[in-house]
């Protein structure tokens, strides 16, 4: 097992995967799509606090992949009206855009089928979960 860790200065109150509140750590277990041999952003790891202000979120791949490669990359989204982990987002910080990070995919040439991924997230050095995510490769 290979385990990276990746370090990437961040904005908020705890919105990973689809967002976690900054009331404890939550799992996420997730399905999403991508095409065969073609590199795919998966899912945005961002964390802000009520004030929209950076909070440090670490990314740390425990499980990689069989059949393609994982990586980690900064990059800016929209912060959402809404999550699944934490509910309603601040009126205050809905809508601007903040930095995180992308976990990408690509599978191995040829590849169909299903492939995952596990790793472990902190948020402002405090455990924000585990994700799993499921890749169906088209």
């Amino acid at each position: 097992m290979t385990v990276r860790t990746i370090l990437v200065a961040l904005l908020g109150i705890v919105v990973a995967a689809g967002g976690i509140g900054a009331a404890g750590a939550k799992d996420l277990t997730l399905t999403r799509k991508a095409q065969s041999g073609v590199e795919t952003r998966i899912v945005y790891e961002r964390a802000w606090n009520r004030d929209c202000q950076a909070l440090p979120t670490t990314v740390t791949v425990t499980q990689v992949p069989k059949n393609g490669a994982i990586s980690v990359v900064q990059g800016t989204s929209t912060i959402p009206p809404r999550t699944p982990n934490s509910g309603e987002t601040a009126d205050n910080c809905v809508g601007k855009t903040v930095a995180g990070n992308e976990v990408h995919y690509k599978s191995s040439t040829g590849f169909h089928g299903t492939d995952s991924v596990t790793y472990s997230v902190t948020n402002d050095g405090k455990p924000a979960g585990t994700r799993v995510i499921t890749i169906v490769v088209e």
